[in-house]
């Protein structure tokens, strides 16, 4: 019981890789807060779980939320959504939502809960091997998560020797985002398993997989690593593609 009476904050908790790590959270005894911009509608709240829907890019709801709170020992910025679209069609309009939701969120997450974390406590922000791997038409989504390392580093030597900050980068990971991406047609097999094939490994990472890098980098045993930039990705940034 890594987190028994440790209060953690969790973003994009709805589904995938959120879901996952609020339930190892909860499975290690911690109290958590869950936010989605929608609460999901087979869960609720418990004695050690509260489901809290709002924008996370709008700067008074996350004020308002930590407002609520008395203490904060771990933050997972997971949220994020993808950036999609070749540059020829690429909008500001939606270069600047990812960067909102993806990076400017993650931000604002951290500036508010750090004045409410003692001596030890932690945030994980969650990039992806799309900060340190190109990939054609995903240029707001590369550049958004290549932002998120910067931030991570700054905030670690920032918040030194009270907060340590660590990014983790997933790779290809089984959550409906992937299976959208996969569709529904013919090819959807055929597409799957070029998603596997590009790991390493051969197969796609569990959302399960992420959750426990993410209580390794939060919890004690973590204890020397700040600034750290962690890959989970099935060795999918040294396998050929």
């Amino acid at each position: 019981m890594r987190f028994r009476d440790r209060d953690v904050v969790v973003t994009g908790a709805g589904r995938g890789i959120g879901r996952a790590v609020v339930a190892r959270f909860l499975a290690e005894g911690a109290r958590v807060a869950a936010i989605d911009l929608e609460l999901p509608t087979d869960e609720g709240d418990t004695e050690h779980l509260s489901w809290h829907a709002f924008d996370i890019t709008d700067e008074d709801a996350v004020a308002a939320f930590f407002a609520t709170r008395s203490r904060c020992d771990v933050l997972v910025n997971n949220a994020g959504i993808p950036g999609e679209g070749a540059l020829a069609t690429l909008t500001t309009a939606h270069w600047n939502r990812v960067f909102a939701v993806n990076v400017t969120a993650q931000m604002l997450m951290a500036r508010a809960a750090v004045p409410l974390m003692p001596a030890g406590a932690s945030i994980v922000n969650l990039a992806s091997v799309a900060a340190h791997l190109g990939f054609a038409e995903r240029a707001a989504y590369c550049a958004s998560k290549s932002a998120v390392l910067g931030l991570t580093r700054a905030l670690a030597v920032e918040l030194a020797g009270k907060v340590r900050v660590n990014c983790l980068c997933p790779g290809t990971v089984d959550t409906p985002w992937i299976a959208r991406l996969a569709g529904d047609g013919a090819d959807r097999e055929e597409r799957l398993t070029a998603m596997a094939g590009r790991q390493a490994i051969g197969r796609l990472g569990t959302p399960e997989e992420i959750a426990a890098a993410i209580a390794f980098l939060a919890s004690n045993e973590a204890s020397f690593i700040t600034g750290s930039v962690m890959l989970a990705d099935g060795g999918m940034t040294i396998a050929p593609r």
